[in-house]
């Protein structure tokens, strides 16, 4: 047994598992920190204190203030360098050296050769929600637990469900801090919808109906696009039937579940599949350029989508300049469906930060500053997380002119507060490459919905027991 109470074969495996989806990472479409005491290699987080390392650290940003400690992040928010300078600029006792080393895949694909070399790595890092778990499954832990640094204190401050995400199920441990959220709601064409005189949809069942509507009064596009290689918005969809079809949590990181073949994800699939044959939708693939270009050019009447997107669109080339753009909830499948998530993001501390408790203050107090807020939603197009930005009068009666100057924080805001957080395994990436063969086969070619979800949880469970988890049945 090691330190951990695995079995050394199990934990090895399972390290090995994480590191090897650590370098198949798929990009998600948004955008995301223990007891002291280092473990040493292959074992928990590691605690520093050499306020000397990174004197010599190379920046994108300006250092204004020399003789300062540095802390290192990797971030690719936009809009970051402003944010950093007011950081700095209101710091006397840290300064943030900050480098975009890419976007979701590309930093990731860096963080895991600086995991594989043990050096490299920065300070802080930016983690989406979805891929935090294949940092700190089993032993194999890279990032620290930002509790005994005080984070717990701050659970207040956010959401239930982005915290139940940083804290990877709800537990003691918290190995990120939050920072921006993707609540589901739908965008739709107001235009389209009057034109043709359909009433916009509020439930999936509306929503059939108003897709057949449209076709049979002369509109020639779709109502919405069902995209088989959307990852995370697939699972949302399920979520938002009640359907929990992965099960994590770090307070027992050798375990997980898996369940694609329980009723709600069946429905869910065959709601889609006859859709899709019925030609009410359309398939394409996700966050290809020519799937943005059929959400702004009039091809689809809605999106039902991530807040990000909200914000995505506006600069997305070929756009129609008629379009009356609007926001509302998603569509439900009763009054007791849960609001829902999909993306967002967090900023980590790594087992490699040179001064790990300075390197907590950085994750902790980053995005602290309501002028820093404030440019991350506005310039950056971040959601927030943070309850008291969200219940403030002023998020909510702000008007946006892209989508006819409607208050659309009024629509999302709800969304994001009621989230209660999901699960993802320690192995996405594999199972997201899973999933879309799958639901691709049922949405395209019409496979049986009910063996291919066995399938599909049959090809997950064996591969996370090969890679030494022990199952949930």
């Amino acid at each position: 047994m090691d330190k951990e109470g695995i079995p050394m074969k199990k934990s090895a495996r399972i390290a090995s598992a994480c590191i090897a989806c650590l370098a198949m990472l798929s990009f998600s479409a948004c955008g995301g920190p223990g007891p002291q005491g280092g473990k040493g290699a292959g074992g928990a987080e590691q605690i520093h204190s050499d306020a000397k390392a990174n004197d010599d650290a190379k920046c994108q940003n300006t250092i204004k203030k020399k003789g300062v400690e540095k802390v290192t992040v990797w971030a690719w928010y936009p809009a970051m360098e402003k944010m950093v300078d007011r950081f700095n600029d209101q710091h006397d006792d840290v300064q943030v050296c900050w480098t975009r080393a890419g976007s979701g895949q590309t930093q990731y694909q860096k963080i895991t050769t600086a995991v594989k070399a043990k050096s490299g790595l920065a300070d802080v890092v930016q983690i989406e929600y979805d891929v935090l778990s294949q940092y700190v499954s089993g032993v194999e832990k890279h990032l620290v637990d930002l509790n005994q640094f005080g984070a717990g204190k701050l659970a207040g401050q956010y959401t239930k469900g982005v915290w139940n995400s940083v804290s990877l199920g709800g537990g003691k441990s918290i190995y990120a801090i939050p920072v921006d959220q993707g609540p589901f709601v739908m965008m739709y064409r107001k235009d389209i919808f009057d034109k043709y005189g359909v009433k916009v949809p509020t439930t999936w069942q509306e929503y059939e109906q108003a897709g057949k509507e449209l076709r049979q009064n002369g509109f020639q596009g779709h109502i919405g696009n069902y995209e088989p290689s959307g990852n995370g918005s697939n699972v949302t969809l399920i979520a938002q039937n009640k359907g929990k079809v992965y099960d994590y949590s770090a307070s027992e990181p050798d375990k997980l579940g898996v369940d694609f073949t329980s009723k709600q994800s069946q429905e869910v699939m065959e709601y889609w599949q006859k859709l899709a044959k019925e030609g009410v939708v359309t398939t394409d693939d996700a966050y290809t350029a020519e799937w943005y270009k059929k959400i702004v050019d009039g091809s689809w009447a809605t999106a039902v989508c991530a807040s990000w997107l909200v914000g995505n669109v506006r600069g997305v080339s070929g756009a129609d300049s008629s379009a009356d753009w609007k926001i509302s909830k998603a569509p439900v499948w009763d009054s007791s469906t849960p609001s829902v998530n999909f993306g967002g993001s967090s900023l980590a501390v790594t087992d490699q930060a040179k001064d790990t408790k300075k390197a907590a203050k950085v994750a902790m107090e980053f995005f602290d500053d309501p002028a820093i807020q404030q440019t991350a939603i506005t310039e950056s197009g971040l959601f927030p997380t943070w309850t008291k930005v969200l219940n403030s009068d002023r998020f909510k009666n702000m008007t946006d002119p892209f989508y006819g100057d409607q208050k659309i924080n009024e629509v999302i805001a709800p969304v994001a507060l009621a989230y209660k957080g999901y699960d993802y395994l320690p192995f996405q990436p594999y199972a997201y490459d899973e999933q879309t063969k799958v639901f691709t086969e049922i949405v395209r070619n019409g496979a049986d919905v009910p063996s291919s979800l066995r399938s599909l949880n049959k090809t997950l469970t064996d591969y996370a027991t090969q890679q030494g988890f022990t199952v949930r049945r």
